[in-house]
């Protein structure tokens, strides 16, 4: 005889598989989230706001061990499903707030996306906007993660813009997953401000140190 098991009508989370009203909670009540309560409770938010070099930023979470984890399966194993699951806890917030921007998504290296079959940074930017800007790109390969604080430098040179012209008197986001030096989104405000955008904020996934947080 069959036996009806109701959790097999449930949705499974996106990260452990597992139902995702397993563990009922006002938010999963609330929200039509992806992920069960025990994998929203990773995420170290700090949902910092500050400056950087004079221009709003925002960052939602600590660059801890299951973050890092999880960035790699969706940049590094290419589990493109995982992409719905960075901005859960901020997914009203960001659509909201963020919806008559231009969300110019910080480059990765063309190759690894070719590999991919995706770019990272806009396909989380897609869990919250339709307007999304990939003209950022780098002129080389370059793993900010395997330099030193001087290699990183670097990244100044190797990234481009190319059709800018469609930021001219725009909103604009500039969205990035993990913030190190800061000499990425440095060089990306330098080549957006080019094009006069009637304003600029910064979005950014995790900081890798509190310390850096404290002193943007």
């Amino acid at each position: 005889m069959h036996i009806h098991n109701p959790l097999s009508q449930q949705p499974l989370c996106l990260i452990c598989h597992q139902p995702v009203r397993k563990e009922p909670s006002l938010f999963t009540l609330v929200y039509d989230t992806p992920l069960c309560t025990s994998c929203l409770s990773q995420f170290e938010t700090i949902h910092y706001v500050g400056l950087f070099h004079d221009v709003k930023i925002t960052i939602l979470y600590r660059y801890n061990a299951f973050f890092q984890t999880l960035l790699f399966r969706y940049k590094g194993q290419y589990d493109y499903e995982l992409r719905n699951a960075f901005t859960v806890n901020f997914h009203h917030f960001l659509s909201q707030y963020f919806h008559n921007h231009v969300v110019v998504v910080a480059p990765s290296d063309d190759i690894a996306n070719q590999k991919r079959g995706f770019i990272p940074t806009a396909g989380i930017a897609s869990s919250f906007s339709s307007d999304i800007f990939t003209g950022l790109y780098k002129k080389a390969p370059f793993k900010q993660a395997e330099q030193s604080f001087e290699g990183r430098q670097k990244i100044k040179d190797i990234i481009d813009i190319k059709n800018g012209d469609v930021l001219r008197k725009k909103k604009v986001l500039l969205f990035d997953d993990v913030i190190t030096s800061g000499s990425t989104l440095e060089k990306c405000l330098e080549l957006i401000c080019l094009y006069h955008p009637t304003s600029i904020e910064i979005l950014v996934l995790a900081t890798r140190s509190f310390h850096l947080e404290k002193n943007l």
